[in-house]
């Protein structure tokens, strides 16, 4: 299996055992279509999950993929419509806030002035003549004798 697919099938099986604590009434609002499908996607994974019952969801040691995906069923299929605008300002946010990094990161006007010390100097390198490296040759065979 692909690694891309690997971590689909453990992200979809997290899920899956994660949303067995979750609430009835949270559950039968998710399309059973979606659920079947993570369901079938878990078959693949060989992780092990363990939930802690006592931990709130944020608390526990589960993958940012997982919570991403918990966020997205819950836009999907139980938000209404006031905590979806307020969701999707949220990710348009971060959305930009991430560009942004990414932007000021390889910025081509940036990207070489970061790390560098003021004091940093370039060394010429001399190759050395053909004559001196035959000097050196000479030398090291006599030497040998």
């Amino acid at each position: 299996m692909m690694t891309e697919e690997i971590e689909i099938s453990n992200v979809a099986k997290e899920t899956i055992i994660l949303l067995n604590y979750f609430d009835s009434n949270f559950i039968s609002k998710i399309s059973t279509n979606f659920l079947m499908l993570l369901k079938e996607l878990a078959q693949k994974s060989t992780i092990t999950v363990t939930i802690d019952k006592t931990k709130k969801l944020k608390d526990q040691n589960v993958s940012e993929e997982c919570k991403n995906l918990i966020a997205l069923i819950y836009h999907s299929y139980i938000a209404d419509e006031k905590e979806k605008s307020e969701m999707e300002k949220i990710w348009n946010t971060n959305e930009l806030l991430y560009h942004n990094k990414l932007r000021e990161k390889y910025d081509m006007d940036n990207i070489f002035k970061k790390g560098h010390k003021d004091n940093v100097q370039l060394v010429e390198y001399k190759k050395p003549s053909f004559l001196s490296q035959l000097l050196k040759r000479i030398k090291s065979y006599f030497e040998r004798i």
